[in-house]
């Protein structure tokens, strides 16, 4: 499945409406949490968009939202097609839009939700606080393979 394309327009609203929301006032925003929610197909709280800009830019924070909700679940992905993707993420990981689809797809896929730690802390992901280790795109792959198949045996 390709990577989503976003509507620039719409990525740019929503930011805007994000930044606003962000340190707002619940009761008098409740239009905006509204509007966001309806442009963006979600269902986000007020709650979520405090302290977005301590974190990430709102515009970031858009097209991960954006993105999350446009990735689905891709059955017939393989140690192959996790490969490509990981030497991707390997060649350029600052291509924040590419992390957000890869991160999404496999936890849409394989239900791992700590595929950031696998590529950026991997002494979390495998719990034994061994970050500096180096992993290629085929260890990377195989990791999330033989987490979902471990999964998959209980």
């Amino acid at each position: 499945m390709p990577q989503p394309k976003l509507d620039e327009d719409l990525v740019q609203r929503l930011a805007t409406i994000a930044a606003r929301l962000d340190g707002g006032d619940e009761l008098a925003d409740a239009s905006l949490v509204a509007e966001f929610n309806q442009l963006a197909g979600t269902d986000i709280p007020f709650s979520e968009f405090q302290g977005i800009y301590g974190a990430e830019e709102h515009i970031d924070y858009v097209r991960r939202v954006l993105t999350d909700g446009a990735t689905e679940a891709s059955p017939g992905l393989d140690r192959e097609g996790l490969t490509t993707m990981f030497a991707k993420v390997l060649a350029d990981p600052c291509d924040d839009a590419y992390l957000q689809y890869v991160f999404s797809t496999i936890k849409k896929t394989f239900g791992d939700t700590q595929i950031s730690d696998l590529v950026f802390w991997p002494g979390e992901y495998f719990g034994d606080g061994n970050n500096q280790r180096e992993l290629t795109p085929e260890l990377m792959a195989d990791a999330v393979l033989e987490r979902h198949a471990k999964r998959q045996s209980r």
